[in-house]
């Protein structure tokens, strides 16, 4: 892998627009939207599934009028509006992958025209949205380095200049970011201090409550269930299946009942997940239906109509009346080979892997 601390060797190639081209029926493509909707079916009126952030790279599948079915890292296959991507060749999305990025770790930011919060607003921007970072060419006119040219990182007091995925430039206030590849090398070592990774997911989760409910919602906006839990996961470095089903069958499972078949939490640490669903039947296996994140003392947060604090006491005021089904723990298992859980720093789709 390319050694990104030297990224102003690179500067010139971070400025250039990737190749990009009408939509074909096959090959890549970026998300140019803060948040593009993805559709069971080629329709505005369709179900929504899922959502894709900028600067997500999602491999095309099939093209139907205005429309593209691809299949975005999670990984999720739906159909989003061909405007929202922006199609690049094979060399196209190689440069794209290693050219040095932004994340946005705000809830809610915008990309400015100019480095000024009174500027136009060329795009909104949410967390966990990736734009390249801006350069610009400087030659030393005078000197030991007289004629030598560099990339220095356009920035101001309080902006950072980003390139879109389609070339537009633009200003972002400086605290709303962090440079993309330290931010996963550091959110891949955090995974491994167990503490302090169930305090980040805990926090993270805690900046969700009030969004709306909205099936298929992936992001800060508006999530579902499954869409809280991967979006919590993902502005700390670790990627999640996109449904509950998928996500109870990964990590490992943790004890949830008592040899009663009550209710015993004693087992779960902040940062599990718990699920709800349909149980096994003699025709059926169990299947995961919903699922919030445990923070502790019996009490979890999820999405249902809003995203909200229950407990799993019968006691409590808050207690959520629908019988559990399972528990399953991600923290410890971050790309261990089987466990499904991948870190966005070990991910293909947003770094080159040697």
């Amino acid at each position: 892998m390319m050694n990104y601390r030297l990224s102003v060797l690179i500067a010139s190639m971070a400025l250039m627009v990737p190749a990009i081209g009408a939509l074909a029926q096959s090959g890549r493509a970026v998300v140019e939207l803060s948040a593009n909707f993805m559709r069971e079916e080629p329709d505005f009126a369709a179900e929504l599934g899922d959502q894709a952030l900028m600067g997500t790279v999602v491999e095309i599948l099939e093209k139907s009028g205005d429309w593209v079915k691809v299949k975005s890292p999670d990984p999720y296959t739906a159909w989003v509006e061909s405007r929202g991507l922006v199609m690049m060749d094979e060399q196209g999305i190689s440069d794209y992958l290693e050219a040095p990025k932004y994340i946005c770790t705000a809830g809610v930011s915008h990309i400015y025209e100019e480095p000024s919060l009174k500027s136009r607003i060329v795009s909104e921007f949410i967390l966990g949205d990736l734009v390249r970072i801006m350069y610009k060419t400087v030659t030393h006119t005078s000197g030991r380095y007289k004629g030598y040219e560099e990339g220095r990182v356009v920035l101001t007091r309080k902006f950072v200049g980003v390139v879109l995925p389609s070339g537009k430039t633009g200003y972002v206030p400086a605290k709303d970011v962090a440079v993309f590849y330290k931010w996963a090398k550091d959110r891949k070592a955090r995974t491994s201090d167990e503490k302090a990774f169930r305090q980040d997911l805990v926090e993270t989760t805690m900046g969700f409550l009030g969004v709306p409910y909205m099936w298929g919602g992936t992001s800060v906006k508006n999530v579902d269930c499954s869409g809280l839990t991967r979006s919590v996961f993902f502005a700390n470095g670790v990627l999640l299946p996109r449904n509950a089903s998928q996500q109870g069958r990964i990590g490992e499972n943790l004890p949830l009942f008592n040899a009663d078949g009550a209710v015993d939490w004693s087992a779960l640490l902040p940062g599990d997940l718990v699920f709800w669903g349909r149980e096994a039947t003699d025709s059926a296996p169990a299947k995961a239906t919903h699922v919030g994140i445990y923070i502790g003392d019996g009490r979890f947060i999820h999405s249902s109509f809003m995203v909200r604090i229950n407990s799993l006491d019968r006691s409590a005021a808050d207690f959520y009346d629908r019988k559990p089904l399972c528990a399953r723990r991600v923290v410890g298992q971050v790309d261990k080979d089987g466990s499904g859980i991948v870190s966005v720093f070990s991910n293909k789709d947003y770094f080159p892997q040697e």
